[in-house]
């Protein structure tokens, strides 16, 4: 393993002035900081404290980033959504219960994204739970990172490669897809319309998969023209609506909330009235989906189970030095309103 000391001679400074960045202290130039941690970088340099230890011995605080890297052109932001705001607010909660802190960022650019690897060089964070990772996003497998306690919400597990250091927790939002999906088919639905998340990311590729799967074992044939891939954003909702509402369907599966009540708002412009025109069901079960008129039928991601399941997860692990599981899968549920009827 490189030295503090070999990395200095690389960048031409004092160990001292290597162990003051790596502590994060202000007390270096900027230029001469960013030379020595460019360095660090390039050689996987992690400090022998750090790797004789983890970094929870000297810190109770958790890192909570939530990723919204180039989500589209909207100016709308996921991680302003109702879905997020209200996990980050419910992982909060659970972590303070337990005695840990709580250190959140958004993170909008690769950049945000790659100095996280800092918070934990500088002892300043012992763990990290990433939620709005892409599926193939592979800073999250920087050697740093990696040697650290991190939880990833929503992407595939390669649970083969897993470090016991890592989890990820999804829910299964197949299963998800495909129950809400079947519904539509049982209340004789046959054009079923699909507004698809960001099939960047494992929910907008999983709960495809499960309408798509619905349609074939119920013998339907699968239509590439009843879907539109949207981004878990409103305006997708909206807009997509518009389009798919051509194809004479009489019924559409949004992969979230958001989407489904914009789509809902382009129904009710168009003319149409939901339900007894068009059946709308949507994914998520935010709290404002049993409000609207009429109310929406989704299917449920406990949020809160999550929440719990992350920290005591952490728990689990500052006791054990290791993860329990590779993988935890979250069960779903189909909540029934008033948006959907029989055809």
């Amino acid at each position: 393993m490189m030295t503090s000391e070999e990395i200095a001679k690389l960048c031409g400074v004092s160990r001292a002035t290597v162990s003051r960045v790596i502590n994060n202290s202000p007390n270096v130039k900027e230029e001469t900081r960013q030379k020595i941690l460019a360095i660090i970088k390039e050689k996987d340099y992690v400090p022998i404290a750090s790797a004789r230890r983890l970094a929870g011995i000297d810190s109770n605080i958790i890192g909570l980033f939530v990723l919204d890297i180039n989500i589209s052109e909207s100016t709308t932001r996921v991680s302003k959504s109702a879905y997020f705001s209200q996990l980050v607010n419910l992982i909060i909660d659970q972590a303070n219960n337990f005695g840990f802190q709580v250190l959140v960022s958004i993170i909008t650019s690769e950049k945000q994204l790659t100095e996280i690897r800092n918070l934990f060089i500088s002892r300043t964070i012992f763990s990290a739970i990433f939620i709005g990772a892409f599926n193939e996003e592979s800073q999250l497998d920087d050697n740093i990172i990696l040697e650290y306690p991190t939880i990833i919400i929503d992407r595939q597990s390669k649970s083969a490669e897993e470090k016991p250091n890592r989890l990820v927790i999804n829910l299964d939002n197949f299963e998800g897809a495909y129950n809400a999906t079947q519904f539509l088919i049982k209340s004789g639905h046959t054009r079923i319309g699909h507004i698809s998340g960001d099939l960047r990311k494992l929910s907008g590729i999983e709960r495809y998969k499960g309408y798509k799967k619905a349609l074939e074992d119920a013998k339907l044939c699968f239509d590439r023209k009843l879907v539109r891939e949207g981004n878990f954003l409103e305006d997708s909702g909206y807009q997509l609506a518009y389009e798919i509402l051509e194809e004479n369907i009489t019924a559409i599966f949004c992969a979230n909330d958001v989407m489904a009540i914009s789509a809902i708002k382009a129904i009710k412009e168009k003319g149409l009235s939901v339900p007894e025109d068009i059946s709308v069901i949507g994914f998520d079960n935010t709290a404002i989906g049993n409000y609207i008129m009429p109310a929406l039928t989704t299917v449920d991601a406990p949020l809160e189970y999550i929440a719990q399941t992350c920290i005591e997860s952490l728990k689990y692990f500052c006791k054990n030095k290791h993860f329990k599981e590779k993988e935890i899968r979250i069960k779903t549920n189909l909540i029934i309103r008033e948006s959907t009827k029989e055809a």
